[in-house]
């Protein structure tokens, strides 16, 4: 796995209030959001600042599920005490957007009064690494800004579990970066120029930002050497003819020791309604990113013969094209890549164009499970050339080692 700085601690001057007041979009999106407690720096005075810090656009948000059954029953998987993960998604998400609202609020002034408005959209969320979760206790989110260019900027997200005493148990984090987007009065998009963040003097900021430029040249370099864009390697060549041609011609359906990778397919198809809508009329993010990864769940629960695959977090999750009200969204789940120590599930989806009778890819997420002892030994064969650089792609990104467990 990669390793990080350490997590940022509650800035001073930093104030508890109702989540709606201080964290909007995480309140308003998030089930039970009224139930949630937040705080943050007062917004005037961040607003106020003519140089941005991390602090300004700190927030964290608490789900009391120890006092709250109501609460914890909405978020709880059947087994009572793990957390459904497609909700902290959305948290994940719509938290996110909160901390790039904070970062960038007073900044668009002129715009504004010439019509214009500023949005932000989630392109991608880089890497999670977080411990199983606990549902009888209270968790805390910690977001806040680590990176920003010219018009996107990541925010790191920190995930903790409360004990009795009220004293925090790190459970690990995930990063989300976010594209500012100016909006005129006729509805064109234009790239929105963000506030630079001020991370003089603070050497912990420092090495933040520097790691976000890290992962920021890390997802250029796989967005360049992806297989849909780029052919295999001289070096890796080799390994697609010995796992898709030295076989037998015998189609594999399942067995013990290996599956082809169409028997693992689980597909859904949905319709866009208004109830799940971001506050700019598209589809919220950290709700189709909910249904991917419950659809994932179903095809890893097939694929290792386990009614409650172990999730050990994503790789990488991309969101290409927004998704409008009243699409019709198909995704479709399969497992790309097994070692015996994670097995990888890639979620393509699109909107259906029906009189076109053609689809348009929309997001791409990857997420990684760990097998039990049913599934250790069990390969996926492809079958196509399309499904042969799937397997290459789950296999590059378990050679990364985002999620490589010894």
């Amino acid at each position: 796995m990669r390793r990080f700085s350490q997590r940022m601690l509650p800035p001073a001057g930093a104030i508890s209030g109702p989540g709606l007041e201080i964290a909007p979009i995480t309140c308003s999106l998030s089930v039970g959001g009224s139930e949630l407690l937040a705080r943050g720096l007062p917004a005037a005075a961040a607003c106020s600042s003519p140089s941005r810090r991390v602090q300004d656009s700190w927030l964290e948000v608490t789900y009391p599920f120890m006092r709250s059954e109501s609460l914890r029953a909405r978020y709880q998987l059947p087994d009572g005490r793990g957390i459904r993960w497609g909700r902290l998604f959305e948290a994940f998400d719509a938290l996110s957007g909160d901390v790039a609202y904070r970062h960038s609020c007073g900044a668009f002034k002129e715009e504004e009064k010439a019509g214009s408005r500023l949005a932000f959209v989630t392109a991608a969320h880089d890497g999670l690494d977080i411990a199983r979760l606990d549902a009888s206790r209270d968790l805390r989110l910690r977001s806040y800004a680590t990176g920003v260019t010219k018009s996107a900027m990541e925010v790191r997200t920190d995930v903790a579990h409360l004990n009795a005493n009220g004293e925090e148990e790190d459970a690990g984090h995930v990063f989300t970066v976010m594209v500012a987007r100016r909006i005129d009065s006729e509805g064109n998009s234009t790239a929105a120029k963000l506030p630079a963040l001020d991370v003089s003097g603070d050497a912990a900021a420092e090495q933040r930002a520097a790691e976000a430029a890290e992962k920021q040249e890390r997802r250029k370099r796989l967005s360049k050497t992806a297989l849909k864009h780029s052919p295999p390697t001289p070096e890796e060549v080799p390994l697609l003819h010995a796992r898709c041609y030295e076989r037998s011609p015998t189609k594999v359906i399942s067995t013990a020791e290996e599956t082809s990778m169409s028997a693992t397919v689980v597909s859904s198809v949905q319709i866009m309604q208004w109830n799940h809508r971001n506050i700019h009329g598209n589809m919220f993010g950290g709700y189709l990113m909910r249904k991917a990864f419950e659809l994932a769940y179903i095809c890893a629960a097939r694929f290792d013969s386990n009614t409650s695959p172990e999730f050990i977090g994503f790789d990488d999750v991309f969101f290409r094209k927004p998704v409008h009200v009243g699409s019709i969204w198909s995704y479709t789940a399969k497992v790309c890549y097994s070692t015996p120590d994670s097995f990888r599930v890639v979620v393509e989806a699109y909107v259906d164009d029906v009189q076109a009778g053609k689809g348009e890819a929309t997001n791409e997420f990857f997420f990684v499970f760990r097998p039990s002892h049913a599934s250790k030994e069990k390969s996926i064969v492809p079958e196509s050339y399309q499904e042969a650089m799937l397997w290459l792609e789950g296999r590059r990104r378990w050679k990364q080692g985002e999620h490589h467990f010894d």
